[in-house]
């Protein structure tokens, strides 16, 4: 009993080390297709052109996932050309508006908020909120993936390429395996977002864990990558 006692003791100790550390193992640089994400939800503003836009970059472990660490709470932007800057990559399609410094962070900034308090957090042990968001800039400019999606030289015959073309596709300009991540859309596959892996540093880009593609089908199997808006 006592032994029992002591285990679970040092079961929940490691678990809150875990959770206000985060412990994290690598890097997910997680990015939304914007055309895509519009068809399954309702997108308020304008969008851009068709592009892949930040999710988020995700310290996380090859055990489980690893969300929602304890640190320090989210500091907006304050002046109008960072904040420009950041929309320009991390796009908010919820707001009605280009976020604006003298509106409501709370409002205009909760998706960069939310990535941090949720994500971000969990690699506060090595980074903190500045490096964070400098590495997020740093890292989704390094392979321009809309680039590569819509190269007319490359061999991704869309809109319905099989998931081994995007995957080899990305794979040739990378020279690692990324992880698609795909949503059932009027009764196909459908690719939303892509996700490129790095070492806990942020320094090296690696392979995904398998399985390469989340609810996209076999390597072999057709989805759906629509190359405008709506």
């Amino acid at each position: 009993m006592a032994r029992t006692y002591l285990t679970l003791i040092l079961a929940i100790f490691i678990f809150c080390a875990q959770k206000i550390s985060g412990q994290y193992e690598f890097f997910r640089l997680v990015s939304f297709w914007g055309p895509s994400y519009c068809r399954l939800n309702l997108c308020w503003r304008e969008p851009p052109a068709p592009k892949f836009t930040l999710h988020g970059l995700w310290p996380d472990n090859y055990t489980r996932r690893l969300y929602n660490c304890r640190g320090s709470n989210y500091v907006p932007l304050r002046d109008q050309p960072s904040i420009n800057a950041r929309d320009d990559y991390w796009y908010d399609y919820f707001l009605l508006n280009t976020p604006s410094a003298r509106g409501k962070w709370r409002i205009e900034q909760s998706f960069w908020a939310w990535e941090w308090n949720n994500h971000g957090r969990c690699s506060e042990n090595v980074f903190n909120q500045q490096d964070y968001f400098n590495l997020a800039k740093t890292l989704v400019f390094t392979f321009d993936l809309t680039s590569i999606l819509l190269n007319p030289k490359s061999s991704i015959p869309l809109p319905w390429p099989r998931v081994s073309d995007v995957m080899s596709a990305i794979s040739k300009e990378t020279g690692v395996r990324p992880e698609l991540r795909c949503r059932y859309y009027n009764n196909v596959n459908m690719l939303v977002e892509v996700a490129l892996c790095y070492d806990l540093t942020g320094k090296q880009v690696i392979r995904c864990p398998r399985p390469g593609s989340l609810y996209c089908g076999r390597s072999s199997s057709r989805i759906y990558v629509p190359e405008n808006f709506e």
